[in-house]
């Protein structure tokens, strides 16, 4: 029972064994090519002649994997769920694959252990732009492009979306207030607009933002942007209008 294992040890060089031991007990699967799925967690080997080919490789891998990620989720909603509409799963699918969702997912797989968090693209030491969910979607691409699609099916469904994903309470969650608040607005056909309200300090790195609806300002919300200030105004108007989120046609 132990060939398996110390054949692919004697294929990859002795700092990456327990990395690739890691993969393998994540994917379930036994890599062919250690060096994939190597540089999808940024780590250079001797065929990378520098930084800038282990990102350009990392960045295929993610760039493929999103896409993998992408059919296979789909794939997994359409079949769990017979009865959903088109916009059900559409919706479904967006909270799964959404950033947030799919760092949470890859901290539960234990994958920030095991990235390389050197320079990344950003080229600020430590600072890397690598965050566990893209490095789940270069993981995805290393499995498609070493043992197929009926592996990366198998990681997907069942290494990942099975055991992580709670699926009722993801129908219950909402991926953005504001774009939420902005679809319930325009269909009552009422005019609405965001607001600056205060920029605090000199590097402008805290912002207050109202809403207003028909020139009535309904809440307020602050953050360290514009974009995440108008999302938490979004959120507290949600909640004094009460909007709330309802799937359109539900499951079985």
């Amino acid at each position: 029972m132990l060939q398996p294992i110390l054949r692919l040890f004697r294929a990859v060089p002795s700092e990456h064994r327990s990395v690739m031991a890691a993969i393998r007990s994540m994917t379930g699967l036994r890599p062919n090519d250690p060096g994939i799925y190597l540089a999808a967690f940024r780590r250079k080997v001797k065929t990378d002649a520098n930084q800038r080919s282990a990102n350009m490789r990392y960045e295929r891998l993610e760039y493929l994997g999103d896409a993998v990620l992408g059919v296979l989720m789909a794939e997994y909603l359409y079949e769990k769920y017979p009865n959903g509409d088109e916009g059900y799963l559409t919706s479904m699918r967006s909270k799964v694959v959404s950033r947030k969702a799919l760092n949470r997912i890859a901290e539960k797989m234990g994958i920030p252990q095991w990235m390389d968090m050197g320079r990344g693209r950003s080229g600020r030491q430590g600072q890397t732009s690598s965050v566990p969910g893209n490095t789940l979607e270069a993981l995805v691409g290393a499995v498609y492009i070493d043992r197929g699609w009926n592996a990366a099916r198998f990681f997907v469904h069942r290494r990942m979306l099975d055991p992580y994903v709670n699926f009722d309470k993801v129908e219950t969650e909402v991926i953005s207030y504001k774009s939420l608040l902005i679809e319930h607005i325009q269909k009552q056909r009422k005019a609405f607009r965001f607001e600056v309200i205060d920029e605090d300090g000199k590097d402008r790195n805290r912002f207050s933002v109202a809403f207003f609806v028909d020139e009535v300002e309904v809440a307020t919300g602050s953050g360290q942007s514009k974009k995440s200030a108008e999302e938490a105004a979004s959120r507290a108007a949600a909640k004094a209008l009460k909007i709330g989120s309802s799937p359109r046609t539900r499951r079985r």
